[in-house]
């Protein structure tokens, strides 16, 4: 068959009638499910800010009473915990400043885990003054683009602690 002009026009019809009747047929019912998935995402968007407000606040009353920068309602305390405990920033949450706030030298392992949670990488010093060393790191392979901190301990109690440059990973970003 020779592609010339009647050839086309009978062979297109077909498909352009095809795809206008669609179109016609289905426009309302497209609209009414974008306009569904708005609603949605609106919604999903209400939920996320509610809950990163809620996040923040645990955190802060975390830090605040474990530092002790307020007056130790244990209250307030445990609420914070419980908050923090089932929240997903659990995880990760020694990637934020505010939560290092309370890392000095002199306070147990126990307050670092509680501050910073469990590390991503310990190990045990060969130095005589340190006995081991918790490392929180972001990334093992690429130091330049990484965060990372690093906790010293001597007898269960920070000795030394240098925290991760928030300032040169925020002008990365």
């Amino acid at each position: 068959m020779r592609i010339n002009p009647i050839n086309t026009v009978l062979l297109l019809t077909p498909f352009v009638l095809l795809c206008s009747a669609m179109r016609a047929d289905d426009t309302p019912s497209l609209q009414a499910r974008i306009s569904n998935l708005e609603a949605r995402l609106v919604a999903l968007e209400e939920r996320l800010a509610t809950n990163e407000q809620a996040t923040e606040a645990a955190q802060i009353m975390a830090v605040s009473n474990g530092a002790g920068l307020t007056g130790g309602n244990s209250l307030a305390n445990s609420a914070a915990l419980d908050i923090m405990a089932n929240s997903a920033w659990r995880n990760l949450r020694w990637t934020r400043p505010v939560q290092w706030q309370g890392v000095v030298p002199g306070i147990s392992e126990e307050k670092v885990i509680e501050f910073l949670g469990k590390p991503p990488r310990s190990v045990k010093s060969l130095k005589p003054r340190v006995d081991y060393v918790f490392y929180y790191e972001t990334s093992l392979g690429d130091q330049n683009n990484a965060l990372s901190g690093r906790i010293s301990f001597r007898d269960g109690m920070v000795i030394a602690v240098r925290k991760p440059n928030f300032q040169a990973k925020e002008i990365v970003q």
